[in-house]
Order: structure tokens, then sequence, then C-alpha cells
């Protein structure tokens, strides 16, 4: 199991690997907005990782061109539809304020 912690948001919980971040936040009742459904193709659902980042996927190329296509720099940002938990750890995100 992982665990994900919010720390703006101070809301933590705990997860198994396999799923997106979005999808964990879903379930887990995190008010997360994602206006293109978790497809990858706006940046409403970006987190900024504060640690933990060797237990999530690593960023691919569609994931950096959607975040740069919309002003968030890639290596500041995830999109939480695309950061898949791939190992059992502590993760600490923070999610900005909504646009």
């Amino acid at each position: 199991m992982s665990t994900i912690r919010y720390e703006n948001l101070d809301v933590e919980y705990k997860m198994a690997t396999g799923d997106s971040i979005l999808d964990a936040d879903l379930e887990n009742g995190v008010e997360h907005t994602c206006d293109c459904g978790g497809n990858c193709a706006c940046s409403t659902c970006k987190v900024t990782v504060i640690s933990g980042a060797e237990f999530l996927s690593s960023q691919q190329e569609d994931e950096k061109d959607t975040l740069d296509a919309y002003g968030w720099n890639p290596d500041e940002y995830r999109l939480a539809c695309q950061c898949i938990v791939e190992g059992e750890g502590r993760i600490v995100l923070n999610m900005p304020e909504p646009e």
C-alpha cells in the first residue's frame, strides 16, 4: 500500500499500486478537477510532487506536451491522471488552486 498526502489540503489516504493519482483521489473523496475526464487533454488535474516521485510512473511526452501547451512547466508539475502509483511508499503532493 502507498500513502497519498496532500500537504496543502491536509488530506491523507492509502491506496494500492496500479491506479492513477486522479482515480485514487476521486475514489477517496478528494475533490480534484479533471475537465477532460482524465484523458491527458487538459491541465486541470495538475499537481506538484513534493516527495515520493520515485513511486510514480515516469512522465511521458504526451503529459509533457499537455502541460507545456497550457503554460505549465513539465519540470514542476505532473498531471494526476498520468501519475500511476507503481511502488509502495509515501507520496506527498500539493494541489494548485483551480484556475
